[in-house]
């Protein structure tokens, strides 16, 4: 009699690792703002995330999607991947960059000035930041066609003495006024 041959027991079929179907992308946000990123993964279950900030692990980012806590100045340029795992492996998303925009900061303050009568008064201000506007304002209200780093006035009266002159600095974050600066008229 022929002995029956056994049966091969079949070899099971490896897991494969995820496959992510839609990138994190990048996120610009403004200061104090917080930023959210996601990743759509498919693979077989269970999937496992892991977020990275400027490749360190971020404690408890565990999910599909991240949300950063309220973003401060340096977090700009923070670099964002995840880690998608399953029990056949792990894949490790592209990179998505944070960008925070920062209000302006004005680095040198309008100086108060004399003049003579009948001279002009010449104030300016530097900031620092992105798509920088400027208004300059007399006594608290804004001076038309006053949009530069620097404002020169028209021939000052004696009436314009003890004058304020500030500027307000604005971009997309967020807007600064200046400290008043005095025009004195002798």
């Amino acid at each position: 009699t022929a002995t029956p041959t056994p049966t091969p027991t079949p070899t099971p079929t490896p897991t494969p690792a995820p496959v992510i179907t839609t990138q994190p992308r990048s996120v610009t946000v403004n200061l104090g703002q917080t930023a959210k990123f996601t990743v759509v993964a498919t693979g077989a279950p269970p999937l496992s995330y892991q977020w990275r900030k400027n490749g360190t692990a971020i404690a408890g980012a565990t999910r599909s999607s991240y949300v950063t806590p309220a973003t401060t100045a340096t977090d700009n340029g923070s670099v964002f991947c995840v880690v998608v795992s399953n029990s056949g492996g792990s894949v490790t998303s592209n990179n998505a960059i944070l960008t925070v925009r920062l209000p302006p900061v004005i680095t040198v303050q309008p100086a108060s000035t004399t003049v003579n009568v009948g001279q002009t008064a010449t104030f300016s201000v530097t900031a620092s930041g992105s798509g920088l506007s400027y208004q300059w304002r007399k006594n608290a209200i804004n001076i038309s066609g006053a949009i530069r780093p620097n404002y020169t006035t028209p021939p000052t009266t004696v009436g314009d003495n003890g004058s304020l002159f500030s500027v307000v600095v604005s971009n997309s974050a967020g807007s600064t006024t200046s400290q008043d600066a005095v025009l004195t008229v002798k």
